[in-house]
């Protein structure tokens, strides 16, 4: 039996390091919120820090787990053991002001770094490049505003993030659209409760509170002159910008997730959020497009819609007019949401609707309909319009778009004062007008 348990003990170390090996292998650094894929200058210089204390603490782990394993191997008891007791070090005042003086040397080497990384990360910095004068090229920037980043002011609420560009006079919601190597300034304030921002392959967390404004800078990709610094070129000529746009194009343009990480109550798990980061003609293209807004189904003008809905809505007819008169009245949408160009959809208390059709995602992100080729699935875009407009309390536990003291689309009533939510029908003519708004 004895020889069996120390054949096992020997197996046992192998046997642990085949299921580690099996176990590790199926991970990867590369997913869509990894930390050690950094896409910007904050998140390189977190992973530079994460990666010193790994170091340290695993030189630690190794020098103490070594002695350890050393005093238990040379001093183990044996049978028929008369050896007396071996030397006693405490009270060794070598040892113990050694130990001192190298526990404050390798907190040093932490503090140091970590202190550069916190006044880094702190200031919004000052890039030529990155000042709206010199690379927006759209209307509506102001003579003051030339001379600053882009700002977005970041609001979140239980459970969806709102994105106002106060320099453009334009906000949307879950998705935000920023340029790539550009330093772009937030200003973090919560509607309701404690929330913190995420956006893992470009900056770190900051937390957004009540009653405070918070404020972080990102930036996705390195700017031209930190690019060429970093891979040693020093003249400046077309070849080299050349070089730095197909460093933009292959690395940095994509579609980066992110969430919230601070516990806000029900439906904490399904706060997420997206940032689409683009070159500086799409990002112009994408502001002029909030811009404009959206027209009436058919092309016609909002007057002329309001005026043919205000004397008989059933003059006008198909799936996207009835779509929209079921938005503007027995879905009671326009009260919490607004569309761009519509008059009297002017709602604050939900997402700004604006070029909906045209987001990956709803639902601040928990229902995707991203292709593969980063295009919008429809048919997968429709199914998650008709779920979410269906199901919004399953799909979002706790959301007030479901019950919001006898506003929510989970309290519809008829003439009768009878409950009576949205048919089928109603949620089908609703989801292809939402879907039309891009």
């Amino acid at each position: 039996m004895k020889s069996i348990s120390v054949r096992l003990l020997r197996i046992f170390p192998t046997i642990i390091i085949g299921v580690l090996t099996a176990f590790f292998s199926g991970c990867s650094l590369d997913t869509r919120m990894s930390t050690f894929v950094p896409k910007g200058p904050i998140a390189e210089t977190q992973l530079d820090l994460f990666m010193l204390t790994v170091w340290v603490t695993g030189f630690i782990f190794i020098a103490v787990g070594g002695v350890y394993t050393y005093a238990i191997i040379k001093f183990r008891e044996k049978p028929n053991d008369n050896r007396p007791l071996p030397t006693q070090g405490h009270g060794n005042p070598l040892i113990e002001i050694g130990l001192i003086g190298a526990s404050i040397f390798l907190l040093v080497v932490i503090a140091v770094p970590t202190l550069q990384g916190i006044w880094f990360t702190h200031d919004t910095p000052d890039d030529p490049e990155s000042r709206m004068g010199s690379w927006y090229k759209g209307d509506g920037l102001s003579d003051e505003e030339a001379d600053n980043p882009l700002i977005i002011k970041v609001k979140g609420y239980r459970w969806w993030w709102a994105f106002e560009y106060p320099q453009l006079g334009i906000t949307t919601a879950n998705e935000m659209v920023i340029p790539a190597g550009k330093v772009v300034h937030l200003e973090l304030r919560s509607v309701d409760v404690i929330h913190s921002f995420w956006l893992p392959k470009i900056a770190g967390k900051v937390d957004l509170i009540p009653g405070r404004t918070n404020s972080m800078w990102i930036q996705a990709g390195d700017n031209y002159l930190n690019w060429k610094e970093k891979h040693g070129h020093k003249a400046d000529d077309e070849s080299l910008r050349s070089e730095y746009s197909s460093y933009l194009e292959e690395e940095i343009y994509d579609y980066y997730y992110g969430q919230c990480a601070e516990y806000c109550g029900d439906s904490h798990a399904r706060m997420l959020f997206r940032a689409n980061v683009v070159n500086d003609d799409d990002f112009t293209t994408w502001v002029a497009d909030e811009k404009n807004g959206h027209k009436a189904p058919s092309n016609m003008n909002w007057d002329e819609w309001y005026a043919a809905y205000d004397e008989n809505p059933n003059q006008l007819s198909g799936d996207l007019h009835e779509g929209l008169k079921i938005f503007m009245g027995r879905g009671q949408c326009a009260s919490c949401h607004q569309v761009a160009g519509n008059p009297r959809a002017l709602g604050v208390a939900g997402p700004n609707l604006t070029n909906v059709g045209s987001r990956m995602s709803i639902a601040a992100g928990w229902l995707n309909h991203r292709s593969d080729t980063n295009n919008v699935d429809l048919e997968k875009q429709y199914v998650n319009f008709f779920k979410w407009i269906k199901e919004t309390d399953v799909v979002k536990p706790g959301n007030l778009m479901w019950r919001a003291n006898g506003g929510g689309i989970g309290e519809l009533t008829d003439e009768n004062g009878e409950l009576a939510l949205l048919t089928d029908d109603e949620i089908h003519k609703l989801s292809l007008y939402l879907q039309s708004l891009k």
